[in-house]
């Protein structure tokens, strides 16, 4: 069994098209297509159900995805674990980071480890906590940084960095020069908020249960997909927001938002997680040193 047909059709799977699939292991799309095609040969049976226009897996190329994934999975285990016998480290190390830590704490630790070990390609995939951590528990990345902490026993989960949600508006908006010292204070303000599944969403809903509050409590203009545009949504006058410290700071000082100070911000903290299966790999190992080894400094 060649493993590079399983890497292809996971790889279509994952991106849900040939073409995609196709950029992403650097080869032409038929080339692609022949080694699906070659997979089905060896197996003797369709792993993709060709009558609709997207791909579709069959119960079958269900099972086959999950398996395979478990077998590459395996695979790179023991070609890192084999290469630390060896005195170096390379192969691929995949991480899943949700908006803050991927866009203020992965790219310094990611320099740091590259210095460290070169010869390791490192893909970094983004997303919602939710969604990073639903491709740490299907394998799809070895590692997660994430603004919440997992409630499943296959993953193990260590806190990296704090922060806090701070509430932010525009200069002009009447909660920028008020002395409400309470979020019950604030729910006849429109807000603007994360979807459900960020880490920033989870935090808030925690600091305003603390406060005797709920989401529903609030007006609510928008719903939006990352923190970059509640940011912008704040500084265009739509609502006022609970945003990470770590993302404010920058547009509070070049004078984009107001920082709300007479609020207390509610606290966060992100985790680097990974597989209880997993922990032990070599790649992750010298990850993590990475990362602990600076916050202990």
């Amino acid at each position: 069994m060649n493993l590079n047909k399983i890497r292809a059709f996971l790889s279509v799977i994952d991106k849900g098209s040939f073409s995609e699939a196709a950029e992403y292991c650097g080869r032409s799309q038929p080339a692609i297509s022949q080694q699906i095609k070659s997979l089905e040969e060896d197996l003797g049976i369709a792993l993709l159900d060709r009558s609709y226009s997207a791909v579709q897996p069959t119960p079958a190329g269900n099972y086959v995805y999950k398996m395979g994934r478990r077998l590459l999975d395996q695979w790179e285990e023991m070609e890192e674990g084999v290469q630390a016998f060896q005195g170096t480290l390379a192969g691929m190390l995949k991480i899943g980071a949700s908006t803050i830590p991927g866009a203020y704490l992965l790219p310094r630790w990611i320099g740091q480890f590259h210095q460290l070990y070169p010869k390791v390609e490192l893909t970094i995939e983004s997303g919602d906590s939710r969604e990073v951590l639903s491709q740490l528990h299907n394998r799809q990345v070895n590692a997660a940084i994430v603004g919440s902490k997992p409630d499943s026993t296959e993953v193990i989960s260590h806190p990296v960095a704090a922060d806090s949600l701070v509430l932010i508006s525009h200069k002009d908006h009447p909660v920028a020069s008020s002395y409400a010292q309470d979020p019950c204070d604030l729910v006849d303000y429109d807000f603007v908020i994360r979807e459900k599944g960020s880490g920033t969403r989870k935090a808030m809903e925690e600091g305003l249960a603390r406060c005797g509050l709920k989401v529903s409590d609030l007006n609510v203009a928008a719903r939006l997909s990352s923190t970059e545009a509640l940011i912008g949504a704040v500084e265009q006058g739509l609502g006022i927001s609970f945003v990470s410290e770590l993302a404010a700071t920058p547009a509070v000082e070049a004078g984009r938002v107001e920082l709300v100070s007479v609020i207390e911000p509610f606290s966060q903290t992100f985790y680097f997680s990974c597989l209880k299966s997993r922990q032990e790999d070599p790649l992750i190992k010298a990850f993590t040193s990475v990362i602990f080894d600076e916050n202990r400094d």
